[in-house]
């Protein structure tokens, strides 16, 4: 999910043109004569200690606005509650989620990157910073389905790619949750904690608009509905939504990823900082009749509520961390932080 370009004002809220400086990231293995050979063994002996050492992951059960009053210091996972078979990581920072996803968000759906390999360290930055991007705005919240979380550590395996610790992280939680055997149905959604450039409201906002590619990817029935959604708007608005995903980074020679974010931004991300009317070249009219139009023949199921619900409250700030700020007052929100043992505060 990416925020609109443009200028920042009351109304649209946008990143700035000017691209951050980029967060360059294992410069070490560019060191030197034999030490990208040293450190590559080196990468190979950690990945075989991360997986005999590696803990189980805790794995709560929160419903949305759980998740929207949470302030994460260390990435949490939970069950979304309406569909245990969509799991939300909530990640501490945008960096913390680009390291653990960005590499997954080339290989699925970026433009101009191949889609049938993986991109190695050097290619992922060259992927990342040609767009004027970081590791932590690539993307503002993911959302992947497992079988392509399936290929992805399949190829990374075959192709002998080194993962960042992580994407090893990552790959730990789908084998313990099952997700890398074949006919394995779930989905992955995240978000990050608020910010520097996210506020609590945005974190909102993200949740949502993933919420309903986690039900794209795990109902089959909704999945249909979209399809045939898609296939029923005219040529016009077809490449209208086409080329505003398109600017957005999306590989729209994908049929399947343009329908199934056609579907997040029209109808559950109502905020014009992400999508808007103008950006497809509509009026706010013309948009409402498209979102009523499928909103009316919507399947029911834990989702269809949500198409024309307001957000959860939120909090209008979040506690900082680290832990030792977390308690606050009686009434305050709690910043949930992880413990060997769990999550606790204090």
């Amino acid at each position: 999910m990416r925020r609109l370009p443009g200028n920042e004002d009351d109304t649209i809220i946008v990143r700035a043109l000017a691209p951050a400086v980029p967060v360059r990231r294992r410069s070490l293995l560019y060191a030197g004569l034999g030490g990208g050979a040293a450190l590559l063994t080196a990468a190979g002996l950690g990945a075989f200690w991360w997986q005999r050492r590696a803990k189980p992951i805790p794995i709560g059960t929160a419903t949305e606005a759980e998740v929207d009053q949470t302030q994460p210091c260390k990435t949490t996972v939970t069950y979304l509650a309406p569909d245990k078979s969509v799991v939300v990581i909530d990640f501490p920072s945008l960096r913390a989620q680009g390291l653990t996803l960005d590499r997954v968000a080339a290989f699925v759906e970026k433009a101009g990157v191949p889609h049938n390999r993986l991109l190695d360290d050097a290619a992922l930055d060259a992927a990342i910073t040609s767009g004027g991007d970081t590791v932590a705005s690539y993307y503002y919240g993911h959302d992947y389905q497992a079988v392509d979380l399936a290929r992805f550590f399949a190829l990374a395996r075959s192709e002998g790619i080194a993962l960042y610790p992580q994407e090893l992280w990552l790959k730990q939680l789908l084998a313990q949750l099952g997700w890398l055997q074949p006919g394995a149905n779930g989905a992955i959604i995240t978000l990050p904690g608020a910010g520097g450039d996210v506020s609590p409201e945005m974190r909102a906002v993200i949740l949502r608009h993933e919420i309903s590619h986690g039900a794209f990817y795990t109902v089959p029935e909704y999945r249909h509905y979209v399809e045939q959604f898609w296939a029923s708007l005219t040529p016009s608005d077809r490449a209208a939504f086409t080329a505003f995903l398109g600017r957005q980074g999306y590989d729209t020679s994908l049929t399947e990823l343009m329908l199934n974010e056609t579907q997040a931004y029209l109808i559950f991300t109502r905020d014009p900082r992400f999508f808007n009317a103008a950006v497809i070249g509509k009026t706010e009219a013309e948009v409402d009749q498209l979102r009523q139009g499928f909103i009316a023949n919507m399947p029911n199921f834990w989702l269809t509520p949500l198409a024309n619900s307001p957000l959860p409250p939120v909090p209008q700030s979040m506690p900082a961390c680290p832990e030792k700020q977390a308690m606050l007052a009686p009434g305050k929100r709690l910043c949930l932080c992880y413990r060997r043992a769990g999550f606790a505060c204090g």
